[in-house]
């Protein structure tokens, strides 16, 4: 699976539970949020004053090493 810009939060969180870490690292809490439902991983990103592709990049490192 290939984690995309915009994939909601919780599409990813359910995808590939891994990547929780990278959320954390981020101190992205999205897993307790409601905003997780809607919100895409561009925006959580943005909202964090993160790279949105730098974001995508280490979740779908941690995704690939759950493989």
């Amino acid at each position: 699976m290939k984690i995309t810009e915009q994939m909601t939060i919780l599409e990813v969180l359910k995808a590939a539970p891994r990547t929780r870490k990278v959320f954390d690292r981020h101190r992205m809490r999205c897993r307790g949020c409601q905003g997780a439902v809607a919100e895409t991983v561009a925006a959580g990103a943005w909202n964090h004053g993160l790279d949105p592709k730098q974001l995508v990049r280490e979740l779908n490192e941690a995704a690939q090493a759950a493989e």
